[in-house]
């Protein structure tokens, strides 16, 4: 599909190239391929090989948006979790602007509705040249969902049926740059306690599965700064920096 005119023109103000392609195995591989001097924006239509976390699978096809993006990346890595919390804050505002729902953030990176997924961010830094770039994925269920047997998934259209994909595209871009500003702002702190008050289980008990499959029964107590989050169990505190919540 052709995009808007306004999608282009609004990037530009942003000096970031656009790239638009009809189909793409995944953005997060394909946008690679331009690493240079310039920021990249980069929509397909549809992904054959999108990827989620962990390398799951992201199911994705035409009607949905599928956007990458390419920047210079001149922070440290404990600042990295920075963009994947500006990027659920963008979603999460962009979801309000047509919605009146529970939109919450599942730590780390997945927007749910009602329990539901709508929406799922991966970010990456990538070294080449002795200069590192960093790059945002962000896939958003807008016409469908799919269906799958671990969770349970949503898409825009179902709380919204008036709805054009061209505008909700302008609108999502337009919403994460706002987001992003506080990064180019340094307001850190703002960022995190803007996810942490959208973040779903927080001063709850939770379960989560460990990267060597265990399962425990935890209290969510806090977010840090580098996106780990402090749990405690039987009276001790730990920091937890991979693992998924299974509740």
């Amino acid at each position: 599909m052709s995009l808007n005119i306004e999608i282009e023109k609004f990037l530009n103000k942003k000096n970031i190239n656009l790239v638009h392609l009809e189909t793409v195995g995944s953005t997060i591989k394909e946008i690679k391929k331009y690493i240079g001097d310039k920021n990249i924006c980069m929509i397909a239509d549809r992904q054959t090989a999108g990827i989620g976390r962990r390398g799951n699978k992201w199911i994705s096809p035409k009607g949905n948006i599928y956007i990458s993006f390419l920047f210079n990346y001149n922070l440290t890595i404990e600042e990295h979790f920075l963009f994947t919390a500006v990027t659920a804050n963008s979603i999460s505002r962009f979801l309000n602007y047509y919605i009146n729902e529970n939109i919450n953030i599942k730590w780390p990176n997945d927007i749910n509705i009602n329990e539901s997924k709508i929406a799922g961010i991966m970010t990456e830094i990538v070294m080449q040249n002795n200069k590192k770039y960093l790059i945002i994925g962000m896939g958003i269920n807008i016409t469908n969902s799919p269906k799958i047997n671990d969770y349970k998934t949503c898409c825009l259209k179902e709380f919204n049926s008036q709805l054009k994909y061209e505008d909700v595209l302008l609108r999502m871009i337009e919403t994460f740059f706002l987001e992003y500003e506080m990064i180019l702002k340094k307001e850190y702190n703002k960022i995190i306690d803007k996810f942490k008050n959208n973040m779903q289980y927080l001063g709850e008990t939770i379960n989560i599965l460990l990267p060597n499959g265990k399962k425990q029964n935890v209290f969510l107590k806090n977010l840090n700064f580098d996106g780990s989050i402090l749990i405690e169990k039987d009276g001790k505190e730990e920091n937890i920096f991979s693992a998924r919540i299974v509740n």
